[in-house]
């Protein structure tokens, strides 16, 4: 079963960009700006859309039937379930693999009203939320988005190392995410360029 994690505010943050973008393009096609001034702001608009999109809509996590394949800004980290000794939260959601690896989820991120909240003793009851959910859907109900998303992939984790052999853990691979680095630095040298042109 494939299931993808993020967080809905970096979502919402790439498309209002893309609107606010949009709206400039049109604004400047009818007021006929000077080619100099579209080129800098149109240099400097690209610059901020690559990292918006690096920063924002790339991050997420895909767990699959084989692991999870965490997604930051700029590397991809493929974590096997059997590798995963737990998922846990601080400032993201942390998954901490064989050989003492820690891989920060930058999709997964906790507020500190969130950790605060996160960190408070349960409340007495969590059946108003639902009385008909079982006490496990109840439980993540009540936390922040995050750390349910970690107590889910924990538990998935778990799950699989119990039905493999614990000494086959599988390896952590690691690799760069070229496409996001250049949508970064390609409209950053175009902009120094433009900029730099006077």
């Amino acid at each position: 079963m494939r299931e993808t994690y993020r967080l809905t505010a970096p979502v919402i943050l790439w498309w209002a960009w893309l609107v606010f973008v949009a709206a400039n393009v049109v604004d400047w096609a009818i007021q006929g700006t000077t080619t100099r001034l579209a080129m800098t702001v149109g240099a400097i608009m690209l610059a901020v859309t690559g990292l918006v999109y690096a920063l924002g809509l790339r991050p997420k996590v895909v767990a699959d039937d084989g692991g999870i394949t965490v997604l930051n800004p700029f590397r991809d980290h493929r974590v096997p379930w059997t590798a995963i000794s737990d998922v846990d939260t601080a400032d993201w959601v942390l998954v901490r693999a064989a050989g003492d690896k820690t891989i920060y989820c930058w999709a997964l991120y906790m507020s500190s009203g969130a950790r605060r909240r996160a960190s408070a003793p349960p409340k007495k009851s969590t059946a108003r939320i639902s009385p008909r959910l079982p006490d496990e859907a109840q439980y993540l109900a009540s936390l922040p988005p995050a750390k349910a998303i970690a107590a889910r992939l924990d538990t998935r984790a778990k799950k699989a190392r119990a039905r493999h052999d614990s000494t086959a853990a599988g390896a952590v691979t690691v690799r760069w995410a070229w496409f996001p680095l250049a949508a970064v630095v390609a409209p950053a040298v175009a902009m120094l360029i433009v900029l730099l042109a006077d």
